[in-house]
């Protein structure tokens, strides 16, 4: 009994210490382009971030549509976004706000309600957040234009 107690406690310790990166791995880019309403090439500009608490940061920032690579039709051409970013729950991936440039940028369709209780949709950033960004290249715009077309 003792042995699987301590069996038990050390496998809460491990959990406990192990890092939180690794409970939030990257979807796959077909999941991505799957689980996306739209997709575009865009200019990120006017990045702004704020250290609002000592996990977690607000970004805003300016975004111009350069291309839609999936269901630009509704996209606006350009839109601010804003968004928190937590460094300890996402590795690698968007550990600070994102520099100006080109990204691939993963957006959804998102229901919400206002204080009245009335439903609208909006388009909002890929959830989780940090995997709504990919650095641009030409060959990750062909693999997405080609899950497109599938």
């Amino acid at each position: 009994m003792q042995k699987r107690f301590v069996s038990v406690l050390f496998v809460l310790i491990l959990l406990f210490f192990s890092p939180i990166s690794a409970l939030t791995p990257p979807p796959s880019l077909e999941s991505q382009v799957n689980s996306s309403n739209f997709i575009a090439l865009a200019k990120l500009s006017n990045v702004k971030e704020s250290k609002i608490s000592s996990n977690s940061i607000s970004v805003t920032a300016n975004v111009e549509i350069l291309k839609s690579l999936k269901g630009g039709k509704e996209l606006p051409q350009k839109f601010d976004i804003a968004f928190l970013i937590f460094p300890e729950l996402f590795g690698k991936w968007l550990k600070a706000a994102p520099q100006e440039g080109d990204y691939i940028l993963f957006l959804i369709k998102k229901k919400v309600k206002d204080s009245k209780g009335v439903e609208s949709e909006v388009i909002s950033l890929y959830e989780p957040h940090p995997y709504a960004f990919r650095e641009y290249n030409k060959q990750l715009e062909e693999n997405i234009l080609s899950l497109t077309k599938n």
